[in-house]
């Protein structure tokens, strides 16, 4: 599928210098307010956003409320990353071409975004609920979502059918599986008509399709308060076969949700032997994957797969989402593996790398070098390159303006019909916030 084009989990850095002495700085994760896991990404628009809370030594001392541990959210940045670079290992032909990874990677990011947006709208649609919000506040939202996920994808999506429908056919049959001359007809590609897929192209409008699915998924979660689990997959296919996929983030997202509130509002701590159960169960659940994916394994060590083949793709949605969950309950050395920085700059600029590396890949100058680090080596840097540039070039502003939409949007929905001023009274409030802070400073 995709790669970043949910919310990813950047997270905002507090320099040293920006911290004044004397003075407490606690992190804490504050409610995700909307708009891509992008997820992921690759965006920090999302999933995570930090606050400082100060309490300095010349206030009088109080009670302070139970500090609940943050929801770590970074290492489905890193999860993004490795899913991306699994995709360009199976379309280069050449690295572990006897495995179907790039098909565990779709999955992948199948999940990330149905689970980012549905953790993300979810939160949302109860924060709007609760305050029995009316029909246009919950229009504002919706247009919101929307207009966000139109700037996350479209744009780069556009530009590079736009690009691929200006190369002479030899150079769309190579870089993107072009059959015929003719068959790349831009404006069916750019509208999703099915048999104007080609290449990667093919899990664009799955996903763009599933957005529309998430908020009567999560307004029907909601009002019904019960779901239910399938567990089925197939490939390269419409939407409909492919739901069950996106079905298991969504699911898992709703899980979570709901445990994280209960978790707060009951006040469990976790014991030794609670967090002793879910490592148990998780290094269960990462066996099983581990050995769906690299077909043996434990399959071969402990016991034969139970599971029947069947046509198509591993379905794995089921066993990621596990991993999500546990992991964002109880972080362990999983998570913070996929913090790394590196596998969480690859999720940056995911769908980047996931849309232009056949250019990268299937060049006929670096597939012509005889040696194999030389290929490996200028891939990876030249994919790098391309990516990172596409990704300040396009992708980055086209999140700068649906945030700026965003922020109109929330100024527009805050306002009471026929109210006036709204906007001028929050530029003042900031103006006013800018005065004090400076008097602080020259204190």
């Amino acid at each position: 599928m995709s790669r970043s084009n949910t919310p990813t989990a950047e997270a905002l850095q507090l320099q040293d210098s920006e911290t004044p002495a004397g003075e407490e700085v606690q992190l804490r994760v504050l409610e995700a307010s909307d708009s891509d896991t992008s997820t992921a990404s690759s965006d920090s628009e999302d999933q995570t956003y930090v606050d400082r809370t100060k309490s300095s030594v010349e206030k009088l001392p109080e009670a302070k409320p139970a500090v609940t541990p943050p929801t770590k959210v970074l290492f489905l940045d890193g999860v993004r990353g490795l899913a991306a670079i699994l995709v360009v290992t199976q379309h280069s032909k050449e690295y572990m071409q006897s495995l179907n990874l790039g098909a565990v990677a779709v999955d992948a990011f199948f999940v990330l975004s149905s689970f980012l947006l549905t953790w993300l709208f979810m939160k949302k649609s109860m924060k709007l609920l609760a305050q029995g919000a009316g029909v246009r506040s919950w229009a504002f939202a919706l247009v919101d979502y929307f207009q966000k996920r139109f700037f996350r994808v479209y744009p780069l999506f556009a530009l590079t059918a736009m690009v691929v429908s200006r190369l002479p056919f030899e150079d769309q049959h190579r870089y993107f599986l072009v059959k015929y001359p003719g068959e790349f007809a831009l404006d069916q590609v750019l509208t999703f008509e099915f048999n104007h897929r080609q290449f990667v192209l093919w899990t664009l409008p799955l996903e763009i399709a599933y957005y529309f699915v998430i908020p009567v998924f999560v307004l029907a979660i909601l009002k019904m308060n019960r779901f239910w689990w399938v567990a089925y997959r197939t490939s390269h296919m419409p939407l409909r076969p492919h739901i069950p996929t996106f079905l298991a983030g969504s699911l898992a997202a709703v899980v979570f949700v709901k445990l994280d509130l209960w978790v707060k509002r009951t006040g469990v701590e976790f014991r030794w032997w609670h967090t002793l159960l879910l490592r148990a169960v998780e290094g269960v659940v990462i066996a099983v994957l581990l050995s769906v994916c690299f077909i043996g394994l434990f399959f071969d060590w402990v016991h034969a797969n139970p599971v029947p083949t069947a046509k198509g793709f591993p379905f794995v949605s089921a066993l990621l989402t596990t991993i999500f969950v546990i992991e964002m309950l109880r972080p362990s050395c999983v998570s913070a593996m996929f913090e790394w920085s590196v596998l969480r700059y690859w999720g940056k600029i995911s769908f980047s790398v996931y849309l232009l590396h056949s250019f990268v890949i299937w060049n006929p100058t670096i597939s012509a070098q005889p040696k194999y680090f030389n290929r490996l080596f200028a891939r990876v840097f030249l994919i790098l390159l391309l990516a990172t540039a596409s990704y300040h070039v396009v992708e980055r502003p086209s999140q700068l303006l649906a945030q700026r939409i965003s922020r109109f949007l929330a100024a527009r929905g805050a306002k009471q019909p026929g109210e006036r001023g709204l906007v001028r009274f929050t530029c003042m409030e900031r103006i006013a916030m800018r005065k004090r802070r400076a008097g602080v400073e020259m204190k």
